[in-house]
């Protein structure tokens, strides 16, 4: 695939505001969110909110605008986040009816919890019946 250059920038709610599928991201007050740049021009956001445990763990949330998606950015994204907050963990709760992102996601390393923890989550009420709950550990 060739690819532009990938940076993160200041957040722009107002942008977020004009993509597809923006209304997945839950906006939380502890949460950090970036605007994603190819080539200079805006082509999503991706977040993080800080996990409570463990140390150095984060759920991140992600939209990609339509024009950019099936191109990689996800991956690259995610990454650029992890290495400037030091995350060595990640985790994604995607509705498993969104086939792309959990695509995306699985295709960038996520893997799916331990169907016994997934039961645990929903049980909590931490974790709906809809929605599958991911991991990718950083190295």
């Amino acid at each position: 695939m060739i690819f532009m250059d990938v940076k993160l920038s200041a957040f722009d709610k107002e942008y977020l505001d004009t993509i597809e599928g923006q209304d997945k991201i839950v906006f939380v007050e502890s949460g950090t969110y970036y605007n994603i740049l190819c080539d200079g021009k805006n082509a999503g956001v991706v977040g993080y909110v800080p996990a409570k445990f463990p140390d150095n763990a984060g759920f991140v949330q992600i939209v990609i605008d339509l024009h950019y998606r099936g191109k990689g950015i996800v991956a690259i994204a995610e990454g650029l986040i992890s290495k400037k907050h030091n995350l060595k963990i990640l985790y994604a709760t995607i509705n498993k009816s969104n086939v792309a992102s959990l695509k995306a996601h699985t295709k960038s390393g996520f893997k799916t919890i331990d169907e016994n923890k997934l039961i645990e989550l929903r049980e909590k009420k931490f974790l709906k019946e809809d929605e599958i709950r991911l991991e990718k550990k950083i190295v």
